[in-house]
C-alpha cells in the first residue's frame, strides 16, 4: 500500500515538473516557423513622422510608414509574445513597443497609436469574410487620445452606428452598411457633447473596411479609413 502511494506521489511530482518546465519554456518571440499569417501595419499616430516596423527582430517595413499610411498585408510567421516595435528610422530608436500573440493562417492589423508618452502598439484580428450582397462591411476603432475614453458614434439621423458605446483601443463588431458615402458624428458617451461630424466616401459593395478615430486633441480629430480588398 505504501509502495503504491509512493508511486502516485512520484507521478504527481513528475507532472508538476513537466508543467513548470513547460511554463518556463514560454519565451519572447516564440515564432512558429512552420506557419504563416498576414499582417497589415498602420500608422495611426498623428505627428509621429514616418516609421519602420520590426516584428520578432525581423524588419517588415523599412521606413516611410507615415501617418495614415497602411502597408497592406505582409506575409510573415505567427507566434506567441512576438515583440512588435515601431522604429524611428533616422535614429534607429524605438518609438513604441508591444507584444503580439498570433495564430497560423489568420490575418491581423497592427496600429501605431498615440504619440510621445502615450505612443502604443495595438492589434486586432481581421475578419475577411464577404459582406451580404450589395453591402459594405465596416468596423470602428477609437484610437484618439484627444477624445474621451468612451464615445458614441452616430449616423446622420442620430442613431448609434456601431454600438451603444465605443471604448478606446477596443474595436466594434462589423456592421453591414450601404455603399457610397457615410456621414457620422462622434459624441462624448457621458455628456453627449459632439466632437465633430465626418464623412467617409468611397465605400463600395463587397468592400471590407476599418474606420479609426485619431487625433491628439479634440480640435484635430479625424476619421481615417483602412480598406481591405
Amino acid at each position: 500500500m505504501k509502495r503504491n502511494v509512493s508511486k502516485e506521489k512520484l507521478a504527481i511530482a513528475a507532472a508538476l515538473l513537466m508543467f513548470v518546465a513547460g511554463f518556463g519554456s514560454c519565451k519572447k518571440n516564440d515564432v512558429d516557423t512552420n506557419g504563416s499569417m498576414s499582417l497589415n501595419v498602420v500608422n495611426a499616430a498623428p505627428n509621429s513622422g514616418p516609421k519602420s516596423f520590426v516584428l520578432a527582430n525581423q524588419t517588415l517595413v523599412n521606413g516611410g510608414l507615415d501617418f495614415t499610411d497602411a502597408s497592406g498585408y505582409i506575409t510573415t510567421h505567427p507566434g506567441t509574445d512576438l515583440q512588435a516595435q515601431f522604429i524611428n528610422p533616422t535614429t534607429n530608436s524605438i518609438y513604441a513597443t508591444g507584444s503580439l500573440w498570433t495564430f497560423n493562417s489568420q490575418s491581423y492589423t497592427v496600429y501605431l497609436a498615440g504619440q510621445g508618452s502615450t505612443a502604443r502598439v495595438v492589434y486586432f484580428q481581421d475578419d475577411l469574410s464577404a459582406p451580404p450582397t450589395g453591402m459594405a462591411k465596416v468596423k470602428f476603432i477609437h484610437l484618439a487620445d484627444g477624445a474621451p475614453a468612451n464615445i458614441k458614434v452616430k449616423d446622420s439621423t442620430g442613431n448609434n452606428l456601431f454600438s451603444s458605446l465605443v471604448e478606446e483601443d477596443i474595436p466594434t463588431g462589423y456592421t453591414d452598411l450601404n455603399p457610397g458615402s457615410l456621414s457620422l458624428g462622434v459624441y462624448d458617451a457621458i455628456t453627449g457633447n459632439s466632437f465633430g461630424n465626418y464623412t467617409v466616401t468611397g465605400l463600395r459593395a463587397g468592400g471590407i473596411y476599418t474606420l479609426y478615430l485619431t487625433g491628439a486633441t479634440s480640435s484635430t480629430l479625424s476619421v481615417q479609413t483602412v480598406p481591405y480588398n
